[in-house]
């Protein structure tokens, strides 16, 4: 059963994707920073103990979002502002910066494993990794010359080389928790890695390659629910440990 504190993220979550259809500014403005408060405030309600190194990473992951949440509310163009603050195309490093951070932070977490004399699964299945390799391979192959060919978004290639081999290795370390952690846990933290990363990926493929319609309700959708099931299959993983 769902706690109160669950019901409020999804509620946050659905009037942040109703902003986000109706390009409502104002209603936005409030709701994406909320997101990731409430998913604090519930993940450290449901920690059985907040202040052991785990917990603490992960909230540390959860606060670095909210900054990449924020900094991308005010990528726009110079001179123009939102909600009389002013909006720069440098804040889409900046939210790079927070979200690289936060992948990071999960990278530690999932090698944080309760049966560590287990094999991890990519020793003895290495093949396991071709569907994520040939992902990554096909989408840095479009955005490279996307990117590059553009005067204005050369600056961008290294951190975007940089931010896709960290979202790459937040995923490879999901995957490796199979068989070190408990079944459910495993599968909550692999499928909210997995759509991270697709999330990702659109804000990649909108910003340098082809701008698409409803890019924006499926970029949140997808980033909502991935960091929510994150962080209920580590709070599973503690508390199956504990």
């Amino acid at each position: 059963m769902l706690k109160p504190l669950e019901y409020l993220y999804f509620a946050i979550a659905a009037t942040e994707v109703y902003a986000e259809a109706t390009n409502n500014v104002t209603l936005r403005f409030f709701s994406k920073p909320l997101l990731m408060v409430v998913l604090i405030w519930f993940y450290l309600s449901q920690a059985n103990d907040s202040k052991s190194q785990f917990h603490r990473l992960m909230i540390w992951a959860f606060a670095f979002s909210w900054v990449g949440d924020v900094a991308l509310m005010f990528v726009g163009e110079k001179g123009t502002s939102l909600m009389g603050i002013p909006q720069h195309p440098d804040f889409f490093l900046v939210g790079l910066v927070g979200f690289l951070i936060t992948h990071i932070l999960y990278t530690i977490v999932f090698a944080k494993v309760d049966l560590p004399s287990v094999k991890p699964i990519l020793k003895s299945k290495p093949w396991l990794l071709l569907p994520l390799l040939a992902y990554m391979a096909i989408l840095i192959s479009q955005l490279v010359p996307a990117i590059y060919g553009v005067e204005l978004t050369k600056p961008f290639l290294a951190p975007v080389l940089v931010y896709s081999t960290a979202i790459a290795t937040m995923v490879v370390f999901a995957l490796n928790r199979y068989g070190r952690v408990d079944d459910s846990s495993f599968a909550l933290v692999f499928a909210g890695a997995i759509l991270f990363m697709i999330s990702d990926s659109i804000i990649a493929i909108n910003k340098f390659i082809v701008p698409f319609d409803f890019a924006r309700i499926a970029i949140m959708v997808l980033y909502i629910s991935g960091q929510y099931l994150i962080s209920k299959g580590c709070l599973k993983q503690q508390q199956v440990a504990g």
